[in-house]
């Protein structure tokens, strides 16, 4: 076996209810919030509310910084820190799905350090910034418990990320109740993002057995919850599940990585713009049939913790029916099969190949990637 590590510095708070929790973590941990959300969204579902509510009975005054877009960017980092350094706030509060939390995260490192946050993805962070809270609303990114902030560079339109252990939130609040609103599409992809998480965590060359238990556990619970998630949007026993699901596959990535999927993930949703759970969900059966020569033990009990029958079968035919799985899945939530269903067209891909040649997450993929297969994995899925 070899050495690993795993240090998760992150308090997790759980369960449904456990928003009304955040005021009194918040006044432990700072003076005066800087509150940051999705534009708009948090607002009109009535989460801001209920979270300076909290606030307030707990006497931490709040300013509000509602202005981060799906895949946040640099930019926006920039103006939330410099936000937060002129009103006084010295800890973040991140309400929403993984971009509200990404940003809180570099925002609270920006502001707390007063450097740009170019600068920090560039060197590293020095030291700890302000303390950030995580207050997910969806279920899939696990950004609640990872020392990874994903930003989108303007200037180059290219996706790349903030990573230090001093990047992890202080605090994770995952009430299960605020993902109950998600819509049906948005449950399926933040859903496919947790599940590619646990197979990337699980099947990496950084793999471990701290993070490999968390990634079979959060692979069952996405083959027993997520269809009932998003088919049954008001079930909060499958929403609970999902919400425990995302935040263990997010605790495995940040000790065991991603992969050849997450290198598509992050290429095509910096060039395209695009949702990172359709983009990282489509690319996942493709990136297992490539990979699973190298492990097929473990792909064998994927298919397992996916619910496959497996009885009489040999390894390689157990391993095969993992694949099956996740196709029938995607099938099944109604998601996207191919880029081009999501507009990607062939005109693009010389950016697509440039790109996602840069990306360090396929050195972390169990099985060898050449340039060429890059480029085939980035053809095959259009």
């Amino acid at each position: 076996m070899k050495g690993f590590q795993f240090h998760l510095p992150t308090r997790i708070i759980f369960g449904p209810g456990t928003v009304a929790k955040t005021g009194e973590e918040a006044a432990r941990l700072g003076s005066k919030a800087c509150l940051i959300a999705a534009a708009g969204t948090m607002r009109q579902q009535g989460y801001l509310e209920i979270v300076a509510r909290s606030l307030m009975e707990s006497g931490v005054p709040c300013e509000i910084f509602d202005e981060v877009q799906s895949n946040p960017d640099t930019d926006t980092v920039e103006r939330g820190a410099e936000f937060a350094r002129r009103t006084g706030c010295d800890l973040t509060i991140g309400l929403g799905g993984g971009s509200a939390v990404d940003a809180a995260k570099a925002i609270a490192a920006a502001a707390g350090l007063n450097r740009p946050i170019l600068d920090l993805m560039r060197d590293g962070m020095p030291s700890r910034g302000y303390p950030c809270i995580a207050l997910p609303t969806t279920a899939g990114t696990g950004a609640e418990a990872t020392h990874i902030s994903v930003l989108t560079i303007v200037e180059s339109k290219r996706k790349e990320a903030l990573r230090s252990p001093y990047n992890f939130p202080a605090t994770a609040i995952i009430d299960p109740a605020l993902t109950l609103s998600l819509p049906p599409h948005y449950t399926a992809s933040t859903g496919l993002d947790a599940l590619t998480h646990a197979i990337e965590a699980y099947t990496s060359r950084t793999a471990q057995p701290y993070a490999d238990v968390c990634a079979c556990k959060a692979m069952e619970l996405v083959a027993r919850h997520l269809r009932r998630a998003v088919y049954c949007g008001d079930d909060l026993e499958a929403r609970t599940g999902m919400a425990l699901a995302s935040n263990l596959a997010g605790i495995a990535i940040s000790h065991a990585g991603t992969a050849a999927a997450h290198g598509v993930g992050m290429t095509v949703g910096g060039v395209c713009n695009l949702d990172h759970g359709v983009v990282v969900g489509l690319a996942l059966p493709v990136a297992m049939e490539f990979n699973l020569p190298t492990c097929p033990e473990k792909f064998a009990e994927i298919a397992r913790l996916m619910g496959e029958k497996t009885s009489g079968l040999s390894t390689r035919q157990t391993a095969e029916l993992a694949i099956r799985a996740v196709r029938t899945l995607l099938v099944d939530l109604g998601l996207p099969t191919r880029l081009s269903e999501l507009g990607v067209t062939v005109e693009v891909l010389p950016l697509l190949i440039e790109d996602t040649r840069t990306q360090r997450v396929w050195l972390n993929n169990p099985r060898p990637v050449t340039e060429a297969r890059m480029k085939s994995f980035l053809s095959e899925l259009l």
